[in-house]
């Protein structure tokens, strides 16, 4: 006979699998500290080529001002407020990549235990039905 409640609990697990059980999982293969320390130097490239480029932009943008002024600027004040822009901008971007990625593998986890738990439980219903069988 048709178990009701196993049906909906294997219909769910299939669904988690489907959608969101393989970002789960590749997330708890690692350590808490090794994902989010990945995430977090991930964040830093990619806040340095943004920097790089946005930097860039401007002086193709604002050429010829650069061009008029770049003998009478000081040139290491503007290279110490770049690099001081830099290190703020990657410093709150690291913040924001390193919240955000440790609730996701909080979340994961979680997720990951009650899929775990639903499997228990679905072996503990086979073998009952295996007993009542025999």
């Amino acid at each position: 006979m048709i178990n009701r409640e196993k049906v909906i609990r294997m219909t769910k697990m299939a669904s988690y699998e489907a959608h969101g059980g393989k970002k789960d999982k590749a997330a708890a293969c690692y350590f808490r500290s090794d994902y989010i320390g990945m995430q977090v130097l991930l964040s830093l490239v990619v806040i340095t080529v943004a920097f790089l480029a946005g930097f860039g932009a401007y002086v193709v943008f604002h050429f010829t001002e650069v061009m008029e002024n770049i003998y009478s600027m000081d040139m290491s004040g503007t290279a110490r407020r770049l690099l001081t822009l830099y290190f703020v901008l990657a410093a709150l971007y690291m913040a924001a990549t390193y919240a955000v990625y440790a609730v996701r593998y909080a979340k994961a986890r979680k997720r990951l235990a009650l899929f775990e738990e639903y499997l228990d439980c679905l072996e503990r219903t086979e073998e009952e039905d295996d007993t009542e069988r025999n």
